[in-house]
């Protein structure tokens, strides 16, 4: 008994291969020659097809060379090694190159058929066009007393036939390697343009280091010809039904062939068992073979797929070349294979491709390098473009609401109050009034304390939101309107001197025959005016409430020279009830701005485009739910992260108070939170297919992430690489604000997007002043920030996919893109070529991140940006604000840190040096 060197299971003494796992005993080169025994005569003929005529490879009887015969002065005969339907085999000696060679012969009987002359004499001029280690490689064709052979590659081994009929299947690992080597070696063949077309386990050999060789073709043809078409060449229980019904093989009856192989090997059974050729093709064209895994446990599901798939009926069902196969076999890329065979992958197909390898930590360490360097840099940066850096107030938020409600008492409004609110906004008419009327390039460069206002809003009854919409910014300057009797709201600079009150008088105030004139002079010292640089004017201001006496004066302010301001007041009964600064020169005298731009034009539109956009996700929710590409656990996933994110923004970031009302209010949220959540579920089911099967590289640690796989390698990669893009996207943003007076254009307005954690003011719009005070809102803001990159990158998905079906080719897609991008942030904003630029290269850079590296990465670009941006990191430590930036800072590094560990994937943090070497 012989002992297998690698399972150590017992074979026989004149085993060559181990009955257990395959593996080679010995080499057959050290084996006696013998001469093969005659072959059984052949069977009785099946029933002949309705068209053509059958090639097939039974033996066929023919004579033999006495071993040690030489021919053609070269070839020294050792022995009969086997016989087909195309000639004899003779394993010989080649005396000039002094290697074993093959010589197959073709029988004087079938020389006279010129058809079967003409086949052995293709079997040379194709095969040598063929050259790789898993193809037989033909050298030479010759003749000898008449008679024509060839030489060939001489492979020390045995055919998978008899190895399968003396070990039944082979172990997984073993079937696998097999495969893998038979779709290599005929993957050349197909890319050379020839057809197989007798693929079967009997022309297949092993040599004794396990190498799989195909051999054998002697029908082989060019795919492109044509003559084929009226003959069924094969071998009929290894034919396509399609080479059957008499209508030619193709690539992929080759394939087909293949997966029966394939089946065999891993279950040691055929797929179809049929006594004539009529029943065979009945079955072929009818029946499905059972699964691997029914015949035989432990086969790898993603093979038994495969396997399944080489074995379609239909043709176009198979895999379109074998090039799909091998990328679609463990170790090859499935995701790969499924597009190039026009197939969606599933999600889980998507999650499991892609690198699950860290990256190198030289990389990881640059990229870390580059946030870090990039944070302080964007800190030296800030000093110079964010307004409150560049206009600092030195006191707390708490310290200017106590000085707004000094101010009431001080003119008479001493009672107590049932809530407040305050915050911090950019004086937009200051604003809006220098960009019309100024284009110099320092034209920002001081700044009034004008230009910040603080709004504190005081109200005998519970100050309850009443705008329920996704940021549930909470209480605000006009929400609730300000309509309540014995409400009061003032207005201070950021100095804290006064610059507006108005004061809804309670219920029961009668009109006085006689009225009163209020000290004007206490609310002007809280202004930080003096009264007598100031002139008397008609007033001509008409307030919604009754007055019974009004006034006005035209001055200036002394940080704003030159600059003509106005002043009008009005009183009931000796307290004032209006005292409000303005500039004539302003179109716009309302007390609080409002957002005039074309976005809010644009955006009073949203139920429509809402309404269109729901209608079209429906559609294609129900189509893709019907052929069940849609992935709803992923969908539930992201529908409930936007639930309990809209949550999170609510509770943190709003300002609540124990009420029915609030109650009432908290129905409304969750019934909008349920809404919103209800879209992205939909828009997710009705984009994700079409994105997973054009761009799934983009969905892969998406997925990984949805399946809460937060540790996963690519995750960490990605969020490292949005890191690092949200770093550059943050300087894009300020770059302009340094080029433009370089270059002698108009200086661009200061960044208002400044976070104050205080109590009382959840998520401002865009173009405010944030307001939030501790980690409770910080948490909100962060929330929403997030909310807000999930929401932008799934609008990108859409878009790519209006664009994508209008423009087809992905550079058109790209210009869309962008132009849209462009369009979308120029909206409502000052024209600036700096500007243009700047949006055009970050929106750029954004396409890039979102095409090379996926959905993952564009939205921790956008969080990382938004943080950053609006945090109010300074070098000012002692500035009251600084803990909030250092929190802000915090977060960004935490986000960093995590995402540069995670993403070496378990490499040591230093490589792989160690302190010992």
């Amino acid at each position: 008994m012989i002992q297998c060197p690698k399972c150590s299971a017992e074979n026989s003494d004149d085993s060559r291969f181990c009955k257990s796992c395959a593996e080679p005993l010995s080499s057959l080169s050290q084996a006696p020659t013998v001469t093969a025994p005659e072959g059984d005569s052949p069977p009785a003929p099946m029933d002949a097809p309705h068209v053509g005529r059958i090639v097939s490879s039974d033996s066929v009887p023919a004579g033999g060379f006495t071993p040690g015969t030489i021919l053609a002065d070269r070839y020294r005969i050792i022995g009969l090694l086997g016989r087909g339907g195309m000639g004899e085999v003779y394993r010989a000696d080649d005396l000039k190159l002094g290697q074993p060679v093959a010589l197959k012969f073709l029988p004087p009987k079938l020389a006279e058929d010129s058809v079967r002359r003409e086949r052995f004499f293709a079997e040379v001029r194709i095969t040598r066009q063929l050259s790789h280690p898993n193809i037989c490689r033909v050298y030479d064709i010759g003749e000898v007393d008449g008679r024509h052979f060839l030489s060939m590659e001489y492979i020390d081994g045995e055919d998978l036939a008899s190895l399968m009929k003396r070990i039944g299947h082979l172990s997984n690992e073993k079937a696998l390697d097999i495969a893998r080597q038979l779709v290599a070696g005929l993957s050349v063949a197909h890319e050379r343009g020839v057809l197989h077309r007798d693929l079967k386990p009997a022309n297949i050999m092993l040599d004794g280091h396990g190498r799989v060789r195909i051999t054998d073709f002697g029908l082989a043809i060019a795919a492109e010809d044509e003559s084929q078409a009226e003959e069924i060449a094969g071998t009929p229980a290894y034919m396509a039904p399609e080479q059957l019904a008499g209508k030619g093989a193709t690539v992929r009856s080759d394939i087909y062939s293949l997966g029966l192989i394939l089946y065999e090997v891993y279950t040691g059974k055929k797929a179809f068992k049929a006594k004539t050729l009529a029943e065979l093709r009945e079955q072929k064209e009818t029946q499905t073979p059972r699964a691997p895994s029914e015949l035989r446990e432990g086969v790898d599901p993603v093979v038994e797929r495969v396997i399944q798939r080489c074995m379609e009926k239909d043709p176009n069902s198979r895999p379109a070349s074998v090039a799909q196969l091998a990328q679609a076999l463990p170790g090859g890329d499935p995701l790969a294979a499924a597009i190039a065979a026009g197939e969606t992958p599933s999600p889980e197909m998507v999650a499991a491709s892609g690198s699950k390898e860290g990256l190198r930590p030289a990389i990881a360490w640059a990229f870390l390098v580059i946030i870090i360097l990039g944070i302080f840099a964007t800190v030296l940066v800030k000093q110079h473009t964010d307004l409150f850096l560049r206009l600092p107030i030195k006191e707390r938020p708490e310290v200017f609401a106590k000085t707004a409600r000094d101010i009431l008492e001080n003119v008479g409004y001493t009672e107590t109050f049932e809530d407040q609110a305050y915050g911090f906004n950019a004086n937009e008419f200051y604003f809006q009034y220098v960009e019309r009327n100024e284009r110099s390039p320092n034209r920002f460069e001081t700044l009034p304390a004008f230009a910040v206002q603080f709004w504190y809003r005081q109200s005998p009854l519970t100050l309850e939101s009443l705008e329920v919409s996704m940021s549930s910014r909470g209480v605000t300057l006009s929400d609730p309107p300000f309509i309540n009797a014995g409400e009061s709201v003032v207005s201070l600079d950021s100095s804290g001197n006064l610059i507006g009150l108005q004061v809804i008088p309670k219920v029961g105030h009668k009109p006085s025959s006689e009225a009163r004139s209020p000290d004007w002079l206490v609310l002007f010292k809280a202004a930080g005016l003096d009264l007598e640089e100031f002139d008397d004017v008609d007033p001509d201001w008409t307030r919604p409430v009754y007055s019974d006496s009004r006034e006005a004066w035209v001055g200036e302010l002394p940080d704003l020279p030159g600059v003509p301001i106005r002043i009008e007041a009005a009183a009931l009964q000796g307290n004032p009830i209006l005292w409000q600064m303005s500039i004539p020169s302003w179109d716009n005298l309302e007390i609080t701005a409002a957002d005039s731009s074309l976005f809010s034009d644009l955006f009073r539109y949203r139920a429509v485009a809402i309404c269109i956009v729901l209608v079209l996700a429906a559609f294609f929710v129900r189509r893709n739910l019907h052929t069940g590409r849609g992935d709803r656990h992923g969908a539930n996933r992201l529908a409930w992260a936007i639930f309990v994110l809209f949550g999170c923004i609510w509770l943190f970031g709003v300002h609540h108070i124990a009420t029915m009302g609030e109650a009432d209010l908290l129905l409304r949220y969750i019934s909008l939170w349920l809404f919103f959540a209800g879209i992205a579920w939909m828009i997710y089911i009705a984009l994700e297919p079409y994105i997973r099967r054009q761009f799934p590289v983009w969905l892969i640690s998406w997925n990984r992430l949805l399946s809460g796989n937060i540790r996963d390698p690519l995750v960490g990669r990605d969020i490292l690489v949005g890191c690092v893009a949200g770093i550059f996207l943050v300087f894009l943003n300020y770059l302009r604000f340094f080029i433009t007076p370089l270059i002698g254009m108009p200086q661009l307005r200061p960044s208002a997007l400044f976070m104050i954690l205080i109590e009382n003011a959840g998520i401002a719009r865009i173009g405010t002043l944030h307001s939030f005070s501790g980690t409770h809102s910080l948490v909100a803001f962060v929330s929403g920030a997030l909310a807000s990159s999930i929401a932008v990158g799934l609008a990108i998905l859409f878009w790519i996919f209006v664009f994508r079906i209008l423009f087809r080719r992905t550079w058109a897609v790209v210009i869309a893109a962008m132009t849209w991008i462009i369009f979308a942030n120029s909206i409502g904003s000052e024209f600036s070529i700096i500007s243009l630029i700047s949006v055009a290269a970050a929106g750029g850079l954004s396409l890039f991140v979102i095409f090379r590296f996926g959905l993952v990465a564009f939205i921790a670009e956008a969080l990382f940006f938004n943080i950053l941006l609006a945090s109010p990191i300074t070098i000012e430590l002692s500035a009251w604000y600084s803990e909030i930036g250092l929190m802000g800072l915090f977060l960004l590094l935490a986000l960093s840190l995590y995402a540069f560990h995670t993403s070496l994937g378990g490499r040591p943090i230093f490589g792989t040096s160690r302190l010992d070497d």
